[in-house]
């Protein structure tokens, strides 16, 4: 059972290349759309490369352009660097060789030294369910293909027998075929040193708070008036979003089971606002870790993967790979989780006005689908290990083969089991 990690690489771009970037991205998402070799790469659930336009940050600093690639994927980051450098090689040279410092000459060796210099850190990474590898994932939607279609075969056969009779004969066709063999075997628990450090961070980061905690007990009410004054003088952005950019946006969503989402802005100026980002950030950055890592982001279960940026102090990044449309996304976020998205984002400038960070902010939907939308922006290529299964079928693909792999269930455990088909 493998970890998964995320890659994240920005790379800076000169302006007057800005154009030849963006002709590179289209052709790569278009007529080269085989030359990433995305689909060579083991281990890799979701990858992007998207094109950051240049902004003027609320300091008033000019942030160029940029490009950025990001992935989603099983085991080590820096050994997908070196497998990344190799394999899609043409790929990288095509898109990055608009960039500043890229090798004039790359190879390899070159292309992994320069996709480390660039790789920049995650403030906190979501995994839908930690360990569940792309070849978990494929093996198990190969299974429930290959039950369903022997049942198709077999269904005058085994209609008047019982629900348990049914399951044993399924798994003993599933001991006979060498495609479904993987069913009758449990998935594979996380080693047991990758268990033993989580459970060491797990417990570390309470122990460490806790002498702290009379602190910040004492400090809260202070911290809570402080936010007010903030929250009081905050403006929010009551800018539409464009049509043309929005129809852009939706050119290039709703094409298979599941959507890649992006959405960049610069966070409220001050170091109060920078301090209480990193906070919330930390914490978002241990619940995923060890809470929200069983397939439900705080109620929200139509999330591959997630990830909140810093591109620089002022400026972040947040992207995801979810399943349905962007406005099931929104409106999923806005009924269940309202308060998880101020604490998140309403640091960041122009967000609909909360109180004392929980409250508000999101439940003004318009507003919020609109701040959305405004900073919203297009993952010019995208690519998924498999474009037609959602979390949920992930999710129950894994049902079947733990049900698969019990040598015996009983009729109504059967029953059940069977509904999964």
């Amino acid at each position: 059972m493998p970890e998964q990690s995320a890659v994240t690489v920005l790379a800076p771009l000169p302006a007057e290349h800005h154009d030849r970037a963006a002709t590179a991205l289209a052709d790569l998402a278009g007529p080269d759309r085989a030359v990433p070799a995305f689909d060579r790469l083991a281990g890799l659930h979701f990858a992007r490369l998207m094109l950051l336009d240049d902004a003027v940050s609320p300091s008033g600093t000019r942030v160029g352009p940029s490009l950025l690639y990001t992935a989603d994927l099983d085991g080590p980051a820096d050994a997908h660097l070196q497998a990344l450098a190799d394999v899609s090689g043409p790929g990288l040279d095509r898109a990055f060789s608009c960039c500043t410092d890229y090798p004039t000459r790359p190879d390899p060796a070159s292309r992994t030294a320069w996709l480390r210099a660039h790789r920049i850190p995650e403030a906190a990474f979501y995994v839908n369910t930690v360990g569940r590898g792309v070849s978990q994932v494929r093996a198990e939607a190969r299974l429930r293909k290959g039950l369903e279609a022997y049942l198709d075969e077999h269904r005058d056969d085994l209609v008047d027998l019982p629900p348990a009779e049914i399951h044993a004969v399924l798994r003993r066709h599933a001991l006979t075929d060498p495609d479904l063999r993987v069913g009758v075997v449990p998935a594979r628990r996380p080693p047991l040193w990758w268990r033993a450090r989580e459970l060491a961070h797990l417990l570390a980061v309470p122990a460490v708070l806790l002498p702290l905690l009379p602190v910040i007990l004492l400090a809260l009410p202070f911290v809570a008036v402080v936010l007010l004054i903030h929250e009081l003088r905050d403006v929010p952005d009551r800018q539409r979003p464009d049509p043309v950019a929005v129809e852009r946006l939706r050119a290039g969503e709703d094409h298979v089971a599941h959507n890649p989402f992006a959405a960049v802005g610069f966070l409220k100026p001050g170091p109060f606002r920078a301090a209480l980002t990193r906070t919330v950030l930390f914490a978002i950055s241990y619940a995923v870790r060890h809470v929200l890592n069983r397939g439900s982001l705080a109620g929200v279960t139509t999330i591959h993967f997630a990830r909140w940026v810093y591109l620089s102090p002022e400026r972040m990044i947040f992207l995801s790979s979810y399943d349905g449309s962007l406005e099931s996304y929104m409106d999923d976020f806005i009924d269940k989780v309202a308060w998880g998205l101020n604490a998140i984002f309403s640091n960041g400038l122009g967000y609909p006005r909360t109180i004392l960070l929980l409250w508000r902010g999101a439940r003004d939907e318009e507003q919020f689908k609109n701040h959305l939308r405004t900073r919203q922006a297009l993952s010019h290529v995208w690519w998924s290990a498999y474009e037609d299964l959602t979390a949920l079928n992930a999710r129950s693909n894994a049902a079947i083969r733990r049900g698969l792999a019990r040598r015996t269930l009983s009729d109504d455990e059967a029953r059940d089991w069977l509904a999964l088909l």
